[in-house]
């Protein structure tokens, strides 16, 4: 399968030279591609630009995912990455996983972070899917994700004003797919053994060689990978 990137544009970034490197050391894959910006010092297989001035981050993943899903030349089934996901460990195929219950998502989200925008998205998110499925799961973790594009396009059809994408695949599908805690890390001191997760994902707040957690990510990948090379000439 092709992996797809979303990636924020403008400034180096190092998450995104790391997971790259993750990806080739410990993943099968046809090619990469990135949707969004690209920073300097890495070029993809293939990479297109999306405008992301004056647009609000929602619009701006909602036409990635439309352009991902349209575009003929992605394999029929891709895997989403964003730039700040690292493979940790060997693995031959991303399978399905969940965080919770949405309902229970939903209640972690307001203890931790009262009214915020995101628990505000999760819950129309909800709402519409309780309409047709009993007890829907939160799909909203920090890892790599396969989409088939027909199925995709489809539901973003269905639902252009609707976001957590995932979420909605996961429960309108029915993929199923095993428990999962995050593995976002989002401080210093994690509540999981980070060192044994087979993936993780980062924080721009623990992207620190001063800390032990950026160390950790820098020396399992210690060597370049054969996208770390600025060629502006592949942009689509």
């Amino acid at each position: 399968m092709d992996i797809v990137y979303f990636v924020r544009d403008g400034r180096f970034n190092e998450e995104f030279r790391y997971s790259l490197r993750s990806v080739c050391k410990n993943m099968p894959y046809r090619r990469i591609w990135v949707f969004g910006g690209c920073p300097k010092g890495v070029t993809p297989d293939v990479r297109v630009r999306v405008e992301q001035e004056g647009r609000t981050k929602w619009d701006r993943v909602r036409t990635m995912f439309r352009m991902a899903a349209e575009n003929k030349e992605i394999t029929d089934n891709f895997i989403l990455f964003n730039d700040d996901f690292f493979i940790m460990k060997p693995m031959n195929k991303i399978t399905p996983l969940y965080y919770c219950g949405l309902n229970e998502h939903i209640e972690i989200l307001e203890k931790a972070y009262r009214n915020s925008s995101y628990s505000g998205i999760v819950k129309e998110v909800r709402d519409e899917l309780i309409k047709t499925v009993d007890n829907p799961l939160s799909y909203e973790l920090h890892v790599p994700f396969v989409f088939n594009k027909k199925k995709l396009l489809k539901l973003i059809d269905k639902y252009p004003d609707q976001h957590c994408t995932r979420t909605l695949y996961g429960n309108l599908y029915k993929i199923g797919g095993g428990q999962s805690n995050d593995v976002k890390i989002f401080s210093v001191h994690p509540p999981f053994d980070y060192k044994e997760s087979p993936m993780l994902s980062t924080d721009d707040g623990v992207v620190d060689v001063n800390n032990d957690i950026w160390r950790f990510i820098e020396k399992s990948f210690p060597h370049k990978c054969k996208y770390e090379i600025d060629n502006k000439s592949n942009w689509l």
